[in-house]
């Protein structure tokens, strides 16, 4: 099947049924000693076997004209020289180089279980071997956990949308996850690329072949949803939605997990917070017409009236007239609420109130994608994600590095580590044990009796 990529995950090696492409790519070139080279400037998150298959050359080749890269590797956004193939060829069907018992999706061989079958155009970089040879009268006593993956790779497209780069951060995850836990259980890994829309999921829905798995990873968008909760309901399959908050058949569906907390959750966790210094905190809350409050912010507004906490209110007006000393109380912590989930869309008014606040202390209510900006006010807002910054997370980015050969971009959150912890969570859940989240710490709670499961671990980070 083409969408396929089924992977028995015994020893954890990729390989990449991609070829190399066109002679003449879309990259800069150059003429060095007669030799036609490309400069091509490293993107985040790749590494030195995905740009091989790429230009359909050899690492060696590579390493011959940047020999740098033989002791530390690739460095995002650095420039590299890589020889042109001068040979035209032809991208392969994927689906017609996999063996007939991965293209039918049936049992795998025998013969498959000491080794990794990968269908993967986007080349994920191999995995060493030498570590991760295991007893096989060990492996045959093993429970054997059978996991779909149902992400939007786009494997199939020769442009890609750079945003999908996030999916196969994921993927990579969960590649991890499932080889720290090799130990304990023997995996069947089956990667579905779903594309953008529900299409290719219902027709896997269709051909049956998400029948048998023990539990199910995705999708990744609220349109795709619907149709695997059922089929999660139907065959009583545990499956964990990552990306999407908007899971409509969750309050009675009870094998639907649900990653992103939803809005009262974290409404009522940042409150809750806020009501430990009741005394001592007043919420602003800039007006606006109900109909353009997100709906996060109506939450919050109310949890903050149902508690009886202290609250003003404020016009942009107001602001624009450096007349927001009004709604300031002195000796509290004047929490700003703007009426706006899009940073863009209050930008210019941080200058006014930075301007006006005058000696009173004043907090911005702010939200985790505004952490990138420049914020010249202290910051209060909840988030699902903390920061990883101990040891363990340390040893993975250590087994990261020495896997896939490359650096990982520093951007919060890393789905990479998004894609381990909730692989380790399902597999915890699935063997009755416990994991402790690197990034997240997820706290699965029942949204009612009979229905499904809601992260309820939000964190309140002040900044």
């Amino acid at each position: 099947m083409k969408y396929i990529i089924k992977i028995a995950l015994l020893l954890l090696i990729i390989g990449s049924s991609s070829l190399a492409k066109a002679e003449l790519l879309p990259y800069p070139t150059d003429t060095i000693d007669g030799k036609i080279v490309y400069r091509y400037r490293v993107p985040r998150s790749i590494g030195l076997y995905r740009v091989s298959v790429t230009f359909g050359v050899t690492q060696d080749d590579i390493i011959l004209w940047n020999p740098q890269l033989r002791e530390r590797g690739l460095h995002y956004d650095e420039v590299i020289l890589i020889p042109a193939n001068e040979k035209i060829v032809e991208t392969p069907d994927i689906a017609k180089n996999l063996p007939a018992q991965v293209q039918q999706n049936v049992e795998i061989k025998e013969s498959l279980d000491t080794t990794m079958v990968v269908a993967d155009s986007l080349a994920v970089d191999s995995l060493r071997t030498d570590s991760l040879l295991q007893d096989s009268a060990k492996v045959d006593s093993l429970k054997v956990i059978k996991i779909a993956l149902l992400l939007p790779l786009q494997a199939d497209l020769k442009q890609r949308d750079a945003n999908m780069d996030r999916f196969v951060d994921f993927y990579e995850g969960c590649l991890l996850a499932l080889n720290d836990l090799q130990d304990s259980a023997r995996f069947e890994l089956f990667v579905y690329d779903t594309g953008k829309g529900d299409q290719v999921i219902k027709g896997l829905i269709a051909d049956s072949v998400l029948h048998g798995v023990d539990a199910i990873i995705g999708p990744a968008y609220p349109s795709q949803v619907a149709p695997v909760a059922q089929l999660a309901l139907i065959d009583s399959i545990p499956t964990f939605i990552p990306f999407t908050d908007r899971v409509q058949d969750i309050q009675f569906n009870p094998f639907l997990f649900q990653f992103n907390p939803d809005v009262k959750g974290e409404a009522n966790a940042l409150a809750s917070y806020l009501e430990q210094s009741k005394d001592s905190v007043n919420c602003v809350f800039v007006d606006a017409k109900e109909a353009d409050i997100p709906y996060s912010i109506r939450e919050f507004r109310q949890e903050i009236r149902n508690r009886n906490m202290s609250n003003t209110r404020i016009s942009v007006h107001d602001i624009l007239n450096d007349s927001i000393g009004k709604a300031l109380k002195d000796s509290m912590e004047n929490i700003v609420v703007f009426n706006s989930e899009k940073f863009s869309n209050i930008q210019f008014l941080m200058t006014y109130v930075i301007r006006a606040k005058g000696k009173n202390q004043v907090t911005l209510y702010s939200r985790y994608s505004w952490q990138k900006e420049q914020i010249l006010l202290p910051q209060i807002y909840t988030s699902v994600f903390v920061n990883p910054n101990d040891s363990a997370v340390a040893h993975y980015q250590k087994q990261y590095e020495l896997y896939f050969k490359h650096e990982h971009a520093a951007d919060q959150p890393r789905f990479d580590l998004l894609g381990y912890d909730l692989t380790r969570k399902l597999v915890a859940f699935l063997t009755n044990s416990h994991y402790e989240g690197l990034q997240s710490k997820i706290r699965f709670e029942p949204v009612n009796e009979g229905g499904g499961y809601i992260n309820k671990q939000v964190e309140v980070i002040r900044k």
